[in-house]
């Protein structure tokens, strides 16, 4: 389906489940500005962290793309992203003008802590299912997490 439809029970069920995954998001996430304050990171240092570890190495321009910035803009988040020792950078052999940034150790474990809040809050809500509302909810899961991994691939070819 390339067209969200306007009314009827389709559109309400693509605006409720739209506002499921807005609403997962913000519990998940809620309350994350103490643990950017001690990894000493801001918004787009902990995206940028993200793209990485998911992407793995990317290109300047890639990064940018992504995070919807300019070059410009994103030189400066990878330029302190490196002074903290969570991103290193590397040329391309083939062409030295082109930087490559990439995780490092450092830059991995930040996001398993940042990502840890999410885990414990996932696993207080599950303590209150069933066994079949669990596996319900697991196989959605799962059909999302896949579904958005074909979406990502198909738009960026060349970054995978």
């Amino acid at each position: 389906m390339h067209k969200k439809p306007e009314a009827g029970p389709e559109g309400k069920l693509i605006e409720r489940f739209v506002f499921a995954v807005e609403h997962m998001n913000r519990l998940m996430f809620t309350g994350r500005i103490s643990a950017l304050k001690r990894l000493d990171l801001n918004a787009h240092q902990i995206n940028t962290l993200f793209l990485l570890d998911y992407f793995g190495p990317l290109k300047m321009s890639a990064i940018a793309g992504e995070l919807g910035t300019s070059i410009a803009h994103t030189t400066i988040i990878v330029k302190n992203l490196v002074q903290k020792e969570y991103v290193k950078r590397n040329s391309n052999p083939n062409d030295r003008r082109v930087v490559i940034c990439e995780l490092t150790d450092r830059g991995r474990k930040a996001t398993e802590v940042f990502l840890s809040h999410a885990r414990k809050r996932a696993a207080r809500v599950v303590e209150k299912w069933d066994m079949v509302s669990l596996e319900s909810v697991v196989k959605s899961l799962e059909l999302l997490w896949k579904t958005e991994d074909e979406v990502l691939k198909s738009e960026h070819p060349n970054t995978l």
